[in-house]
């Protein structure tokens, strides 16, 4: 980008939609701030774009030219991503990213729209997010996915799509009660547990304030594990109305659940399928 380039931010940072990690924060300052849905926006200006470019002498072998450079890197990066989403690639619990590859394979032809959580960023790196609808954007918090995703799910009802929440079990468990809205309203959308038995963001937090004190971090699992007894969140939603199955450590016993489960989304009916990921040491 020249250095004299004017950037406009598109979307809604304006009305200050933020969150204490700062994901919707700015990564450099605009210029401009336009407070537009990017969903409507993206496509009007990829066709302005377009009919600039074409009358720009010269200008589209320069953009062809770094499309290939660019293509060339983001293939690379690609490949390198592929290739550690399948190191322990028969772990039992399964691996996040070898979640994330079973959730695509079973997604990929659908016309899919992700609500909110992305597996810790697995699902952006190995995904082909190829509509601007295609994800409603992160979650703004602790217990906030969920509902994100009713809100997702709802905007999409009666277009067709396939609505995925990879759904993280502590954010659930804070509004396990959302399910029931779901079946109530008659919500399609496909629930796919990111289930590692913890609160680990919390978890993670009390792991560095141990070290940093000096006390004992094999204590900070208390109040932050989620097992002995572990949470039956098939149970949970099948007794909420949906079609629930699981818990699968096998990501091979996945695969089929996937499919019943689309299947009874594409009739209008909310599904939840339990996958447990890796689970967290105490130390």
């Amino acid at each position: 980008m020249p250095p004299t380039a004017t950037w406009i931010d598109i979307g809604f940072t304006d009305i200050e939609i933020s969150k204490w990690s700062m994901d919707y924060a700015r990564p450099f300052y605009a210029h401009q701030r336009m407070t537009a849905d990017p969903v409507t926006t993206a496509p009007q200006l990829t066709k302005l774009l377009k009919e600039r470019i074409a009358k720009t002498r010269g200008l589209a072998e320069k953009i062809a030219k770094r499309k290939e450079e660019i293509g060339r890197r983001h293939n690379e990066m690609r490949a390198k991503w592929r290739k550690q989403a399948e190191e322990r690639w028969d772990a039992k619990p399964m691996t996040v990213p070898r979640l994330a590859l079973e959730v695509w394979e079973a997604i990929k032809g659908e016309d899919w729209v992700l609500t909110a959580g992305t597996l810790g960023d697995w699902a952006r790196k190995l995904w082909n997010f190829d509509r601007p609808y295609c994800h409603g954007g992160r979650e703004l918090g602790t217990g906030t996915q969920i509902g994100t995703s009713l809100g997702v799910a709802l905007a999409n009802k009666g277009t067709g799509r396939l609505v995925v929440d990879l759904q993280p079990d502590g954010d659930l468990m804070f509004d396990a009660g959302s399910l029931w809205i779901a079946a109530k309203y008659k919500i399609p959308m496909l629930i796919v547990m990111f289930n590692n038995r913890a609160y680990y963001n919390d978890w993670n937090h009390q792991l560095v304030l141990a070290r940093t004190r000096g006390t004992d971090p094999g204590r900070a699992h208390i109040g932050m594990d989620l097992y002995d007894p572990d949470p039956d969140f098939a149970g949970l939603a099948r007794s909420m109305g949906w079609h629930g199955e699981g818990p699968f450590e096998s990501a091979d016993e996945l695969k089929p659940a996937l499919k019943r489960a689309i299947e009874q989304v594409k009739k209008g009916k909310p599904a939840l399928v339990d996958a447990v990921c890796d689970r967290r040491s105490h130390g």
